[in-house]
């Protein structure tokens, strides 16, 4: 039961802002449904491998980690329909098509909550909490699978507005340049340079995905998959030229790769921290 509210806890703290989104609402009765399939088969991947990075720690099978992720799903969809029957955006007058449109839609990111809170935010003498062991324990793919959890999670907030499309649009090359090295420089000091509990710490021996720079860059280029996976989800790269895609890529890039950092430093526990803090961040 404990874990049960938990995960409806975190599924709601993730989940809110895109609860009271018109766009989303709208958007989940446009979408084809073969679209809306594609995103929830994506979020489930993503969502395996956030369990598995966090499994690694807790000695789960590979079959307990999908149960975890359909577990993690269902929650979210449970938690999406019950939400929106609250606020009154699913009514008896509501179609079957546009209420199953809106429940998969928000049931993604509050699927992802879910996850986060059975895996990051239980109690320190949970089995398997976050806190038990640092960052360092999962390998570089896992990390990048977190980060595009994270990506995922930011992104969708953005993706069905405008914003993106218009702030693409109206910046010429080099501004656009300017925000792919500021997103990277930025990314780069959160995850490795500033400290924070969670944070990467380098070694020796690593592979060559787990250095800052590669890492990072490995990171950015799934946040802009990510990015260009929900731009094209919402329509919004139907019709447009190849410069105008790259444009509103790289503009829904900036929140997806701070999501993608956010995701990286939930991975670490309290010891990556501490020894962080202890000036173990390299050799």
């Amino acid at each position: 039961m404990t874990d049960f509210v938990r995960a409806v806890g975190g599924g709601l703290l993730i989940g809110l802002p895109l609860l009271y989104t018109q766009e989303m609402w709208s958007h989940a009765f446009a979408l084809p449904g073969w679209k809306i399939v594609t995103l929830l088969a994506v979020a489930y991947a993503i969502l395996v491998g956030y369990n598995r990075a966090i499994g690694f720690r807790r000695d789960l099978s590979f079959r307990e980690v999908l149960i975890d992720s359909v577990e993690a799903l269902g929650i979210g969809i449970l938690v999406a329909f019950t939400a929106l029957l609250l606020l009154g955006r699913i009514e008896p007058g509501t179609s079957l098509r546009d209420a199953v449109g809106k429940v998969a839609l928000e049931g993604i990111v509050i699927s992802f909550g879910a996850a986060i809170a059975a895996g990051q935010l239980g109690a320190q003498n949970d089995e398997g909490s976050a806190g038990d062991e640092g960052n360092d324990d999962a390998d570089p793919f896992q990390r990048l699978y977190v980060a595009a959890g994270g990506a995922l999670i930011f992104a969708l907030n953005v993706a069905p507005t405008e914003e993106p499309v218009l702030i693409g649009i109206e910046s010429g090359p080099w501004l656009l340049l300017g925000v792919v090295i500021a997103t990277l420089l930025v990314t780069l000091g959160l995850v490795f340079y500033a400290d924070f509990r969670g944070g990467h710490t380098i070694t020796a021996g690593d592979t060559p995905l787990d250095h800052p720079v590669s890492e990072t860059l490995a990171a950015y280029a799934i946040s802009l998959a990510v990015s260009w996976l929900l731009l094209w989800a919402f329509g919004r790269l139907e019709g447009a030229s190849l410069a105008a895609i790259v444009a509103m890529t790289v503009a829904l890039g900036v929140v997806a790769s701070l999501g993608a950092a956010v995701g990286r430093l939930l991975l670490g526990g309290s010891e990556a921290g501490a020894g962080n803090a202890d000036g173990g961040q390299g050799s």
